[in-house]
């Protein structure tokens, strides 16, 4: 076992530096070892001191002396010293976290006592906050199962409306979103959760996609065109595969800074832009109140083809439905 964490061992006695160096070395902790004080005092998490300094004077207290330096370092006494001189010293120094006299030493009593020191003193860190975009109360619970006891803070959203204002208000370290949410305006070609795609792509957020959509060409959409963290097919759903890639989804969160969301420029300035001339001719028909079947019929392909391409129109156009693509395309004068 490693551990990131130093302590300062002070003892004037060679004997008892190294039982206790070996001691914190079996349990990962790395060390720095004085005979006295030492100057400059070296960075530490925290120390474990001798009261005595002095092998030839028995009333030596050097260690207090230096234990009150250390403060607000965390410092546990060691000594022969009666137990009434010590309680009166750590009365008014609350970093004094305790004290082991040698003549019962043991070294789990020691380990212990650094562990419960060092917890207290490691700050806190807040709560992971984690966007559920899920539509279905039967899969909202299994996250609240699986992830509720890992500490984060879950917020959840059924509909895009609802996930893009969570986005838009508070910052969150990964997400979890379902590509298909019945919830829509338009149940049955919906494809919502790939504009909030493009939303956390822009915020440079993980995101984990969690979807019975599981064909090929929904997975490969997924990581090429919005660069997902990780795709996951509910019918294939494993419940601690899951809460490891949550938490690797976080990790990659704090390495990366969080992007602003902002419009592509050519997007701002003229949404139909970016299609190409098969999806315009595609956003027309629709435009007109056709049916995926009857734009197929009039283009001469396939209602999957079509399908495809009015998901990519959505997600160019930056909305969840073909009524809100086909009013764009009403005020851009297509569809007449």
């Amino acid at each position: 076992m490693t551990n990131s964490q130093t302590i300062l061992v002070v003892d004037d006695d060679p004997r008892w530096r190294q039982i206790v160096a070996d001691v914190l070395a079996d349990a990962g902790y790395k060390t720095v070892l004085s005979p006295a004080a030492p100057t400059p005092l070296p960075p530490c998490q925290a120390a474990v001191v001798d009261v005595s300094l002095d092998p030839d004077d028995p009333g030596n207290r050097d260690g207090l002396a230096l234990a009150a330096k250390l403060g607000p370092t965390p410092v546990i006494l060691l000594s022969g010293a009666p137990e009434s001189e010590i309680a009166e010293f750590t009365r008014a120094r609350p970093f004094i976290a305790g004290h082991i006299e040698k003549s019962s030493f043991r070294k789990d009593n020691l380990i212990a006592l650094l562990g419960r020191t060092l917890a207290k003193a490691a700050p806190r860190r807040e709560a992971a906050q984690i966007l559920i975009v899920e539509d279905d109360p039967g899969w909202r619970d299994i996250y609240t199962d699986v992830l509720g006891e890992s500490g984060y803070e879950l917020q959840f959203a059924v509909s895009y409306g609802e996930a893009r204002g969570q986005l838009q208000r508070a910052r969150f370290q990964a997400a979890v979103v379902d590509l298909h949410l019945i919830s829509s305006a338009d149940p049955e070609e919906n494809r919502d959760g790939y504009a909030l795609l493009r939303v956390a792509g822009a915020r440079n957020l993980p995101t984990i996609v969690v979807s019975a959509l599981g064909a090929p060409d929904d997975i490969d959409r997924a990581y090429d065109e919005f660069g997902v963290f990780a795709f996951i097919e509910k019918e294939a759903f494993d419940r601690k595969a899951f809460k490891q890639t949550v938490a690797d989804a976080i990790l990659a969160s704090e390495a990366q800074p969080d992007a602003p969301a902002s419009p592509h420029p050519s997007a701002a300035s003229d949404p139909l832009s970016e299609l190409t001339e098969r999806e315009h001719e595609v956003l027309a028909l629709l435009a007109q109140g056709n049916t995926n079947r009857q734009i197929a019929q009039a283009l001469t392909i396939t209602p999957n083809t079509v399908k495809k391409h009015v998901d990519h129109i959505l997600q160019k156009l930056g909305v969840g439905t073909r009524s809100a693509a086909a009013a764009i395309a009403a005020r851009a004068g297509m569809g007449k």
